[in-house]
């Protein structure tokens, strides 16, 4: 079973290009594109549509300087929280990752565990093994350290995204400087800062699939196709597969055919270093979740986890696995509609949400898409009446984290009742409300309307690439 943490104290995407999509084609402009790009909707079909930056003056210099003091130390704030929990911390998952690394061609990836209590073993892909090789030439803490700088960095790539994302008149300083502002408040949250105290992937994940699905990525000359990041990503944790399906619903077919190569290409990579581990994983371990721990433990907040501590027994597996097939279909329904009649990064929001409730396991750490879906809440043309103050709500749940109130271990989270059982799936009741807010939203702004749902209308908001 994962153990909680002994101390529950809270403890440069510049190579990206702007390209031009046209109807059924795809066209480059990224040496001709102005410093303050449009923001362009990044789709397969449909006509050209642009959200175009408003004209803005120049930040002044003083609110410049402000807020340049106040990034520096809101970047202290985060550098000197992530120390605590890297250079005096034994990182559980991490060391993970890189006992994999260390068993991958010997044939005993998971059979292995840690050497040290509580014992865990590698429960991910093999290819997740094969990316961690690099730091096995490192000691410990060094190896901590390096991972821990990796996450910092692509915890700012995923501010200066989302803010993008859900803020098409930002221009590209403001943006920089008030994404350097969030560091530190975000590693107040749950999610954030769990990633971190447990040396895990999520956050390179979460930049990895917010860069692929609203960015135009050139190495070099070339421009990275999309979908690449996407199938890499699901080949290293396979929940990000949930992606697929809704590529293919929203018509971005060529992105999602590419997503499955990616991830058929890294899975076969795997299997060349040790074919008889990747033939092992994905025909027994990979559908066994109690290897990963104990399904009703508090820290799983997905549907599964819910659902065994709401009926006070593990519930039949047949009869939750139709339940996640159904809350699947209906929330890759929810996105595309979010995508046609909203803005593309809602629809990835959503998806992403879908994931988290129906993945088997969906641990504290896995919700760092909270970082985007408050964003979005608080300042996304396209979010609900109320948003910030939603946003608000959220964002303190994440921080109080109150499902830490609630006795663990053992079969406590079976025989919770009354206030346990409310706070007991906190995270679990903010990702079902979002995505039943953003229903309703949908519900009442088509109703307003006075028309039926027909096909992609301009995006409220979408992810433009930068310069």
């Amino acid at each position: 079973m994962r153990p909680a943490p002994a101390a529950r104290r809270r403890p440069d995407p510049s190579a990206f290009h702007v390209r031009t999509v046209q109807s059924g084609a795809e066209s480059q402009d990224a040496d001709t594109a102005p410093d303050r790009a449009a923001f362009v909707p990044v789709r397969e079909d449909g006509p050209v549509e642009r959200l175009t930056t408003a004209a803005r003056t120049a930040p002044s210099r003083r609110w410049v300087a402000v807020v340049s003091a106040l990034g520096a130390a809101s970047l202290v704030w985060c550098l000197v929280d992530v120390w605590g929990r890297t250079w005096h911390q034994y990182q559980l998952d991490l060391a993970v990752y890189v006992l994999g690394a260390h068993h991958l061609v010997d044939g005993r990836l998971y059979t292995m565990s840690l050497p040290t209590p509580p014992h865990l073993p590698f429960t991910y892909p093999p290819i997740a093994a094969l990316a961690f090789i690099p730091l096995t030439a490192l000691s410990r803490q060094t190896g901590q350290l390096v991972w821990a700088a990796v996450n910092v960095a692509c915890l700012y790539a995923i501010l200066v995204l989302s803010f993008r994302a859900v803020a098409p008149g930002i221009d590209r300083e403001r943006c920089t400087l008030v994404a350097l502002c969030a560091m530190g408040p975000t590693m107040l949250l749950e999610p954030v800062w769990l990633t971190f105290f447990f040396g895990q992937v999520n956050l390179v994940l979460c930049l990895a699939i917010l860069a692929d699905l609203t960015l135009v990525l050139r190495v070099g000359d070339r421009t990275l196709p999309r979908g690449v990041l996407l199938g890499i990503s699901a080949a290293v944790k396979l929940i990000p597969l949930v992606f697929v399906p809704y590529l293919f619903v929203t018509r971005q077919f060529r992105a999602a055919w590419t997503s499955l190569a990616a991830f058929a290409g890294a899975t076969l990579l795997a299997l060349l270093f040790n074919p008889s581990v990747t033939w092992s994983y994905f025909t027994k371990y990979a559908t066994d979740a109690q290897r990963v721990g104990g399904v009703f433990f508090i820290s799983n907040q997905s549907l599964r986890g819910a659902v065994d501590r709401l009926d006070h027994r593990v519930v039949s597996v047949p009869l939750v696995t139709t339940a996640e097939g159904l809350v699947l279909v209906a929330g890759i329904a929810l996105a595309a509609w979010a995508y046609r009649e909203s803005s593309s990064i809602l629809g990835i929001l959503v998806c992403a949400t879908t994931g988290m409730l129906v993945s088997p396991i969906s641990w504290e750490h896995h919700l760092v898409w909270a970082v985007p879906i408050l964003l979005w809440l608080a300042l996304a043309p396209d979010r609900p009446a109320g948003g910030p103050a939603w946003a608000g709500v959220g964002a303190a749940v994440l921080v109080w984290a109150p499902l830490l109130r609630v006795p663990s271990g053992g079969d406590n989270e079976l025989h919770e009742h009354g206030w346990q059982l409310l706070i007991g799936q906190s995270f679990f009741a903010l990702m079902a409300a979002f995505l039943v807010g953003v229903a309703v939203q949908l519900t009442l702004r088509r109703r307003r309307a006075g028309r039926p749902s027909s096909g992609p209308r301009r995006p409220a908001a979408t992810a433009g690439a930068a310069t």
